[in-house]
């Protein structure tokens, strides 16, 4: 068996681009900051990743909408061992279920939804949220459980698990990371090359916001209050 262990850095590339949104919404910004944190990388032989190799277990934070996204914002660095001619399909990494973003956008009737420093941060069954017409500023939004989006149905598990993010009985098995799993754009077979992996990320209209004018409390969100999710910051993800 070829062995070879190679000191892999592993650079981090974030790409504006879009991909289709997700249904639950009312209207969209781009966020002026969106921060993510990744827990660990995966390479998978596997579309379920039943057999992979840890590239990085470390745990990092990006601003993955600021004005160094469209280079090298940060790399993992890890001592692993790949097996030479082995191929690899799919990648799966962790992030964590809480973002922190800011942006903010006009809802109609005179009210303008800002996250804002005096929000209120998601939480596993209830939706970040604020009084209208506050200053912008960073606000922690959280993926929340399924059906708990104010004012809505959802999300539903297709919304989530059309995008990788894995549920186990339509349910996330943690309450403060997913996982993702995704295709990468063409099978990656190891080699004497050192590889660099890029992931691209979607920013555009991102920040979903809704207003809650139904009268009454909705999932945890009051009436006449601002609230916001997550659009799928999900992944395209190419090694070279």
């Amino acid at each position: 068996m070829n062995i070879k262990k190679l000191f892999y850095i592993i650079t981090i590339f974030f790409i504006f681009y879009i991909i289709p949104k997700m249904v639950f919404s009312q209207t969209y910004d781009t966020p002026e900051v969106y921060i993510v944190t990744v827990n660990s990388m995966d390479l998978c032989e596997d579309a379920a990743c039943t057999k992979y190799t840890r590239l990085g277990a470390t745990t990092k934070s990006f601003d993955i909408a600021s004005a160094a996204a469209t280079g090298d914002v940060g790399t993992y660095v890890e001592e692993i061992t790949l097996e030479v001619g082995k191929s690899y399909t799919h990648a799966r990494w962790n992030l964590n279920r809480a973002m922190t973003l800011k942006g903010g956008a006009s809802v109609g009737g005179g009210v303008t939804c800002s996250t804002a420093a005096n929000g209120t941060a998601g939480t596993e069954t209830v939706a970040a949220y604020t009084a209208g017409d506050q200053t912008e500023a960073n606000l922690v939004l959280f993926m929340v459980d399924l059906g708990k989006l104010a004012n809505s149905g959802g999300p539903v598990a297709n919304d989530y698990t059309s995008k990788g993010v894995q549920l186990v009985s339509d349910d996330f098995p943690s309450a403060t990371t997913f996982d993702y799993i995704k295709k990468l754009t063409s099978t990656y077979t190891v080699s004497e090359e050192v590889p660099v992996i890029s992931m691209s990320f979607n920013v555009t209209d991102n920040l979903g916001i809704g207003y809650n004018n139904s009268g009454s409390t909705s999932n945890g969100v009051a009436n006449n209050t601002c609230y916001y999710w997550v659009e799928d910051p999900s992944p395209i993800i190419s090694i070279k």
